[in-house]
């Protein structure tokens, strides 16, 4: 069985790969997201001229 100080390592770990996971995850997904801005912007421009 785990000790308390097992547990709580493992919880840490889990917590930091979760963290990680995510920061990765936006850092793939910035680009895309960047550019669709762009384009929200391009065509929001168009429609008020």
């Amino acid at each position: 069985m785990l000790t308390i100080p097992d547990l709580t390592l493992l919880f840490m770990v889990v917590v930091s790969s979760l963290a990680i996971a995510l920061v990765y995850a936006l850092h793939q997904l910035e680009p895309k997201l960047a550019r669709l801005r762009l384009r929200t912007d391009r065509f929001q421009r168009d429609r008020t001229k």
